[in-house]
Parts: structure tokens; C-alpha cells; sequence
């Protein structure tokens, strides 16, 4: 039996969340793929859980290897590049692209209402799905493309449901939403504060709460 195709958090995420985990009339607002943590405001990060550490210290490992190799075959083909090259005149880029976080859990230590939600779990690869009725965290289990390789070609056609597991989940009657707000960012070097870009904030009723990058 053939392998089911890696799963794509950028292309695959909204169709298997429509036809899979959105309950009837339920409206999907937006969906953030997630590869890493999200940023933590006055909550302190979840921790490890041994089976984490082991695929973290196996993916360390393995990275080296790669970088090591690459780094070599890297330099080969550059110093071809270099022998073609002539001169070339330098372009600007377009627009700046702001560099906030996708999510920004918010809180007041780890007893706030958003801190105890807070678990080891946060840690897997998945989706922050926000719709007309909930907010929620979820897992698709099985084969995910990094983020480097995601949100190329076209969406992936899958012969059976894609196993999803709903992570952290809050209903909208346990928060409020509070429309867009513009964040911040501070720099890392100079620590001048700098725009973050447009937020979706959903907030509880100690005042902690989630921050989403609006992208749609």
C-alpha cells in the first residue's frame, strides 16, 4: 500500500479543516501553521517531554550531518558561480516585511487563565485555527513538510481522512474578541521598538490571551 503524501500546513490545512474538524455552520476565520513554539509574553514556556528531547536530539544530529555536507557542495558550486560572474549591479527590494511572531500567547505568569493552558504539547507541529465559534490548537498526526518546503506546488490529495487531533480548544463564550490591534516588536541588537504588523486579539477574563498574525 502506498504511502499517504506528507501533509502541507500552508496548502492542506483549510480544506481538511473544512470537510474533518469544522462543526456544521460553523465559518472558518483564519489558520496559522506552526513549525516552532509560538512567543510568550509573561508565561513561561512549556516543558520537554522525554520522547521531545530524543526526536530533538536525533533532529540536532542529523542537521549537522547535513549542514556539513552541504556547507561543502555549497563552496563548489559557488566558486563555479564566481568564475561565471562578471560584475552585476545590485538591486533594492520591494516592501519591508514585518517580522512579528505568528502567535503571541499572552499572560500573567503560568496561573493565568492562558498560563494553564500552556503544555508540552504546544510544541508539535500543527495549526492555530480561529473561526466564528472557537479557538483552537490542532495537531495533524502522520508525515508534515518542514517549513522550508511548505507552501510549494499545489495541495496534496489524500485517499482517506487525515488523522487531526484538536490539542487546546476555548469557546467564545470564554473569551472575548477585541478586533485588530497594531503590535510591536523589539530589536535584538539596538532594542528600538519597531511595527510587528496587524493582530487578531482574543482575550479571557484575567486579561490573558492570544495574539494571531492576521493573514486573511
Amino acid at each position: 500500500m502506498p504511502r499517504a503524501p506528507r501533509f502541507d500546513l500552508k496548502l492542506d490545512s483549510k480544506g481538511t479543516l473544512e470537510r474533518q474538524w469544522l462543526e456544521p455552520e460553523e465559518r472558518l476565520v483564519d489558520w496559522i501553521p506552526q513549525w516552532k513554539l509560538p512567543s510568550f509574553e509573561g508565561i513561561p514556556k512549556p516543558p520537554w517531554t522525554l520522547e521531545q528531547v530524543a526526536r530533538r536530539t536525533a533532529k540536532i544530529a542529523w542537521l549537522t550531518l547535513a549542514w556539513i555536507v552541504g556547507s561543502v557542495v555549497l563552496l563548489i558550486v559557488l566558486s563555479f558561480i564566481a568564475e561565471g560572474l562578471s560584475g552585476a549591479d545590485g538591486g533594492s527590494g520591494g516592501g519591508k516585511k514585518l517580522k512579528g511572531p505568528n502567535v503571541v500567547l499572552r499572560g500573567q505568569g503560568r496561573e493565568s487563565v492562558m498560563g494553564r493552558m500552556v503544555t508540552p504539547k504546544l510544541r508539535e507541529r500543527g495549526l492555530w485555527v480561529f473561526t466564528d465559534r472557537r479557538l483552537a490548537f490542532v495537531v495533524v498526526e502522520g508525515r508534515i513538510y518542514g517549513k522550508f518546503l511548505s507552501g510549494s506546488g499545489k495541495p496534496s490529495e489524500f485517499a482517506r481522512p487525515v488523522p487531526v487531533r484538536t490539542v487546546l480548544e476555548v469557546r467564545d463564550t470564554h473569551y472575548e474578541f477585541e478586533g485588530d490591534v497594531d503590535r510591536l516588536r523589539r530589536t535584538r541588537i539596538l532594542r528600538r521598538f519597531k511595527p510587528a504588523g496587524v493582530y487578531r486579539r482574543i482575550t479571557f477574563a484575567d486579561g490573558s490571551g492570544v495574539d494571531l498574525r492576521r493573514y486573511r
